[in-house]
């Protein structure tokens, strides 16, 4: 089977990129061939570059919304599906949908879409969350499929009229298994760690607001992985709040999981949520996990594995922290049942093996016309 995927953005190795990497490097494994088409160039077509998967570079697929890039976005893609044609055209992230699946469609070529948190989601105001819903229920008429990542999104979706229950799917997140270390330290000092970008909708802002309010006879220490725009405001807060000595500002880094594994506990504190990998490799490692209760988090975290926040909740925020920076056993006991749970529902391959039946029931059917 020969798959085109289509992306939007480059610059960044977020969770829909990083998602996109291991679903090409799985597709090659199993004997498929594979071609990324991605807006412009970063630290996603270096690590495609890095993987020796095929990809080329799009002057005209851009994040920000322009009639002129737009048009010819969808020419520049509705040209490369010409001479790549491919058996399947898979879309990630919502203007690549937009392009890719309006392109395929011209081509009659089968196109699937997966919505890494939908354009209208919670958060959004409420105009654009109506004009997106209306753009998404007409371009999901164009969709052979569409993959939902949590059953929340699926449930959102219909909420606002977009897909029916036989088109759209949930295909949760699933991350490749890594070689990890015997067991978790158990450090002395316990270490806590975030792994997102500083940006809306994450909110390490709060987080360190709250970890401000900590018992002063608390001793932790809390590792911050990620860049973006909210980072100097970030370690501004820091300072002033004199934690600079306990929080540590790594930017972006390639080593995600040398750190997971080095951390006894996980946070992911966000404003609205799609379903994050993060918290899957979290999970991988063994790792206690505090999280928000926004989008389809819920379904990777409960109180068997960790502590569910209601979004602003300082004082849950605060219990949650306490309880498990104070007690060792119980963040040993969480970490195995995330271990557990990642093992059971969250592995690559069963992401794998659902993607690829989508794949071939779209074709099977196509067959049969």
């Amino acid at each position: 089977m020969k798959i085109v995927y289509i992306i939007t953005r480059s610059d960044v190795l977020g969770g829909a990129s990083v998602h996109l990497l291991d679903l090409a490097k799985g597709m090659i494994e199993k004997g498929h061939q594979v071609h990324i088409l991605v807006g412009g160039t970063g630290a996603f077509t270096e690590a495609l570059e890095k993987n020796n998967i095929a990809y080329t570079s799009l002057t005209h697929l851009k994040r920000e919304l322009s009639v002129q890039h737009e048009v010819l976005g969808y020419v520049e893609i509705k040209k490369q599906l010409k001479q790549l044609k491919p058996d399947i055209v898979h879309c990630h992230s919502t203007k690549a949908g937009l392009l890719g699946r309006l392109a395929a469609k011209s081509l009659n070529i089968p196109v699937v879409f997966t919505a890494h948190g939908w354009a209208f989601t919670d958060g959004v105001g409420a105009k654009k969350q109506k004009i997106y819903a209306h753009v998404e229920q007409a371009l999901s008429k164009l969709s052979d499929a569409i993959i939902s990542v949590s059953d929340y999104d699926r449930q959102h979706g219909f909420k606002h009229n977009v897909g029916t229950q036989q088109l759209v799917t949930t295909v949760h997140n699933g991350v490749p298994d890594v070689i990890k270390s015997t067991s978790n330290p158990q450090n002395a000092v316990p270490k806590l760690i975030m792994v997102a970008r500083f940006e809306e909708p994450k909110d390490q802002y709060f987080l360190i607001n709250t970890l401000a309010e900590l018992p002063k006879n608390l001793d932790w220490r809390l590792d911050l992985i990620g860049d973006g725009p909210n980072l100097q405001k970030c370690k501004d807060l820091t300072k002033s709040k004199q934690l600079d000595n306990k929080i540590i500002f790594h930017g972006q880094s390639f080593k995600v999981q040398e750190f997971l594994n080095q951390a006894d506990i996980f946070i992911l504190i966000s404003k609205y949520e799609g379903f994050p990998l993060t918290i899957l490799e979290a999970m991988r490692a063994s790792l206690p996990i505090i999280a928000s209760d926004v989008g389809g988090v819920k379904e990777s975290v409960n109180p068997n594995n960790g502590f569910l926040i209601a979004k602003n909740d300082s004082t849950a925020l605060r219990a949650a922290l306490v309880n498990l920076i104070s007690d060792a056993k119980l963040r040993a006991q969480l970490g195995n049942n995330s271990r557990k749970a990642y093992e059971a529902n969250f592995t690559f391959d069963i992401m794998l093996d659902k993607t690829l039946a989508i794949y071939n029931k779209i074709l099977a059917q196509r067959d049969l016309r």
